[in-house]
């Protein structure tokens, strides 16, 4: 089969052109007339050559070879034309024959594949019918697909438009709050954020309670729930209001008192401005410790003592470099003024060995 419109058509043997005169076989001058089917007949515009026999050989251009059906004829004035006819075929490429399935008839009844091998690695432009199964993989599909029933693995989908989920998927704020909501005791693994967080919240430890209303709570003294620790175990520890009108005002706790209900009365050491109401939040720093007003003052010198210790140093420092006056009788008396008061030492019962019986402190 001769390919139609082929880019390089292939040479065409006419036949030889003979005078009529003498009979000659023509090598040189012969011209080629091209007549295509429905065309109208016009010069030749390829290439005349001869084979070594005489024949003409005619190379057609790619328009030349454009139609269903060509006749080339080759002639020179006084001689006997040749003439070829060549019917093309529905391809391009020489040696292919193709198929126009526009002329094709569907089949009245069914013809059976059986035995027959179908090349895979051919490209199907288009298919209306519906396809049993593919085994291999589809390279790409440019049309829409209508429906798939079973499931299909897709390795990267570029163009999600139109896609919808079975199972409505969760929202950010849900995920947000399955997060935050998540209890981190089952996030404590080493090396992980999780353990990290843990460690963070362990080393600022805050307890969280919550006001109750009965007894009627007064700037001092009321009972909370969240916070079930012993006796005592939390005095010294700062409160803090976290909510109602004394919000942010803090006391050392001055004690507290286990109720056994799983909540705790406590006094604090200094009133709050305003008495919380029931409801209101407090937060404990039980790592602090602040002692109160009076245990620090226990751990002091008072004014009463200090003034003991300095009135003995200055008696005894009356004897030592104090006035003396009767000095060698039996009564002698040391004197001396520090500070503003006058500190006097008498001593009696001075015997001939200097002994002394009896000593007298006396201030002024």
């Amino acid at each position: 089969m001769y390919p139609r419109n082929a880019a390089s058509p292939p040479r065409l043997a006419i036949g030889p052109v003979v005078q009529i005169s003498d009979g000659a076989v023509q090598t040189a001058g012969v011209a080629v007339k091209v007549i295509p089917q429905g065309g109208s007949e016009a010069s030749g515009a390829g290439t005349v050559a001869y084979s070594a026999d005489g024949a003409v050989l005619y190379t057609p251009t790619q328009g030349e070879t454009d139609y269903v059906a060509v006749v080339f004829v080759a002639s020179k004035t006084g001689c006997i034309p040749a003439t070829v006819t060549v019917v093309t075929s529905a391809s391009a490429t020489a040696g292919y024959a193709g198929v126009d399935w526009s002329k094709i008839t569907e089949a009245t009844t069914a013809v059976a594949l059986s035995g027959t091998t179908i090349s895979t690695s051919q490209v199907v432009a288009s298919v209306t019918g519906a396809v049993g199964s593919v085994t291999g993989s589809v390279g790409s599909v440019t049309g829409a697909v209508g429906s798939v029933t079973s499931p299909v693995t897709v390795g990267t989908n570029n163009d999600k438009t139109g896609y919808s989920l079975t199972v409505t998927p969760p929202t950010a704020a849900a995920i947000a709050d399955a997060v935050w909501d998540e209890a981190y005791s089952g996030h404590t693994t080493a090396g992980t954020f999780g353990k990290l967080m843990d460690t963070l919240r362990k080393s600022n430890t805050v307890i969280e309670g919550t006001i109750q209303a009965s007894p009627t709570p007064t700037t001092t003294v009321f009972r909370i729930s969240g916070a079930d620790y012993p006796t005592g175990a939390l005095v010294g520890s700062v409160l803090w209001m976290n909510s109602g009108t004394s919000q942010e005002q803090n006391s050392p706790i001055l004690s507290t008192t286990n109720n056994g209900d799983g909540t705790i009365t406590v006094t604090l050491e200094n009133a709050l401005v305003t008495a919380p109401s029931a409801g209101d939040t407090v937060l404990i720093d039980p790592t602090s410790h602040v002692h109160s007003v009076a245990e620090i003052q226990s751990g002091l010198a008072t004014a009463a003592n200090l003034l003991i210790a300095i009135d003995r140093v200055s008696y005894c420092l009356s004897a030592l470099a104090g006035n003396c006056s009767d000095a060698q009788t039996a009564t002698e008396t040391y004197v001396l003024s520090i500070g503003g008061n006058t500190y006097t030492v008498d001593y009696s019962g001075l015997d001939a060995s200097g002994n002394r019986s009896t000593t007298t402190l006396s201030k002024a």
